[in-house]
């Protein structure tokens, strides 16, 4: 390449354009630009691109693979040239042509965007020293081996080309810089309010109805709240409700964080029901079916019913997606009921914090209605038709993260603690593919997504019980403290009836239900488990 060229700041920066009035390649245009062979000027990029860019780019008969080719050559080459020291590819490549013909069609055009973009960087670089050599910091000259005077950034848009005519081959360039452009601001929403709204969808507005004000059901409302929908809590204390629609902070759960206007509350059934288009269920398991029994009558028919609780129902051993439907008394082809489960604290939801969850339905409708209603740009939501598959995991999961405290609380270290996680989760899935679950979706959101939450998350309420019992508080202190309802205190007790049904050997999740039901001490239990006889990996 030839040695580094000084050009005065008068010169006119042209745009340039490769191979205007010649039909050779752009490997011909590249060596009138550097002299010499075409081989001793483009060996470095050739030895880069493989050598087949340069030869596919031809004037009027180029290929779409060709065109894109060029642009790996044309980029390849100004990358190349700036670092070698070579003198810029509008230094060399001139036209005869004026600075408004160049976006114009013509043969050859597909090669004006890759002058335009060699034209790009230049400026950019340009921009770049002018702006160090402002700020004092002299080495760029040095960096670069080149020699540019100073620049005025004020003249800077002056010198630009103008912009061609609407409708002319504006090419790839300016599209993929659309894109660039495009993205950087969806980046930068997370600055302000705009990045917690919901993802623009083809949906109008829903009214929204939420049984139930404790944490969870808070965290909900306050998202989709955010996402523009009107919604309205239903709980049963009269002053919590005044002090939302009041204060719009919910004075019992998660109190240090402010409702948006668009959430309000109150103890009517009636009224919360009202016109509502989704009626979400916060509720925990065991109180589930008895509320929803009160407020069937209110309830339209065709509105999607969505489950928050994870567990069983004690006696029965009903999942929510067999309780709803029979406390409302009706098919679930009249109210489909959606199950939203996965790896979400509501602390972190109100947080504004990424979380993914999965909506799993018999109805494909129903759960894509879900899907658009809780999708925002910090929440996202898969969709599944294996609704035993994400109940029985979110449900067994919070036994097993009673274990995982209780392995916490005796201080037995990390090692156990993996171990014990690894064996509970082979047996989550040992016995909801008993039930008919799939086991692809044990491995997703709702299976090992959830367990590692709730089993390693500080804020899970069952861990913290299995926390203090491996501290060796009473059963009976724990179980009647504040502080949220354990769901897997309820169902550990359903685990042995349910690994006696299915004839599959649970040894950590009954371990969890013999310590709750006062039969052996934590520590001795639990070493129980660790202790049991090697299996191959496979068994």
């Amino acid at each position: 390449l030839t040695p580094p060229v000084s050009r005065p700041l008068g010169r006119p920066l042209g745009f340039p354009e490769l191979g205007v009035g010649r039909r050779g390649s752009a490997s011909s245009s590249l060596k009138e630009t550097f002299g010499g062979k075409r081989e001793d000027a483009t060996a470095p990029a050739l030895a880069v691109l493989g050598g087949s860019s340069f030869g596919s780019a031809k004037g009027r008969g180029s290929s779409s693979s060709s065109s894109s080719g060029s642009f790996v050559l044309a980029l390849s080459a100004v990358a190349g040239a700036f670092i070698a020291g070579a003198p810029p590819l509008s230094a060399g490549l001139r036209s005869s042509r004026s600075p408004r013909q160049l976006g114009g069609r013509r043969p050859g055009g597909k090669k004006s965007a890759l002058a335009r973009l060699a034209f790009f960087w230049e400026m950019r670089l340009t921009v770049w020293k002018a702006r160090m050599r402002k700020s004092g910091k002299n080495y760029a000259d040095s960096f670069l081996g080149k020699d540019i005077p100073d620049l005025d950034l004020n003249v800077l848009p002056a010198m630009l080309p103008p912009r061609p005519p609407a409708g002319t081959a504006y090419s790839v360039t300016q599209k993929v810089w659309r894109k660039i452009v495009y993205w950087s601001r969806i980046y930068n929403y997370k600055k302000n309010e705009k990045f917690n709204t919901a993802i623009p969808t083809e949906r109008a507005l829903q009214k929204v109805a939420i049984i139930g004000g404790g944490a969870f059901g808070t965290a909900m409302a306050a998202h989709v709240g955010r996402c523009g929908n009107p919604v309205t809590m239903l709980i049963r204390n009269a002053d919590v409700a005044d002090f939302i629609n009041a204060r719009h902070v919910n004075p019992k759960y998660l109190p240090e964080f402010d409702l948006p206007e668009k959430v309000r509350a109150t103890t009517d059934a009636a009224e919360a029901l009202a016109d509502c288009k989704v009626l979400i269920s916060a509720l925990p398991v065991q109180s589930s079916a008895e509320a929803l029994r009160a407020v069937s009558h209110l309830l339209p028919r065709g509105v999607p019913v969505v489950a928050l609780s994870k567990g069983m129902e004690l006696g029965s051993r009903r999942l929510m997606c067999d309780l709803i439907p029979q406390a409302l008394g009706r098919d679930e082809s009249e109210n489909p009921v959606v199950v939203v489960s996965g790896p979400s604290f509501a602390q972190e939801i109100m947080d504004r914090r990424p979380t993914s969850v999965v909506a799993a339905s018999h109805s494909a409708e129903a759960a894509a209605q879900v899907q658009r209603l809780l999708t925002s740009r910090y929440f996202r939501v898969s969709i599944t038709d294996d609704v035993i598959g994400v109940e029985v995991a979110g449900a067994l999961k919070n036994v097993l993260a009673i274990a995982a405290g209780i392995v916490e609380g005796l201080g037995l270290g990390m090692n156990a603690m993996s171990a014990l996680v690894t064996q509970g989760n082979a047996e989550i899935r040992w016995l909801a593919t008993a039930m008919g679950a799939k086991p692809e979706t044990l491995a997703g959101l709702s299976g090992m997504g959830d367990i590692l939450l709730t089993c390693f998350g500080s804020l899970s309420r069952n861990r913290r019980v299995g926390v203090r019992l491996g501290k060796g508080e009473k059963i009976d202190d724990v179980l009647n403290s504040k502080g949220g309802v354990a769901e897997g205190v309820f169902t550990s007790r359903l685990v042995v009836e349910l690994s006696d049904q299915h004839r599959v050997l649970l040894p950590v999740l009954t371990s969890v239900a013999r310590i709750l039901n006062r039969e052996v001490e934590p520590r001795k239990a639990l070493f129980e488990v660790l202790s049991l006889p090697p299996l191959a990996e496979s068994a």
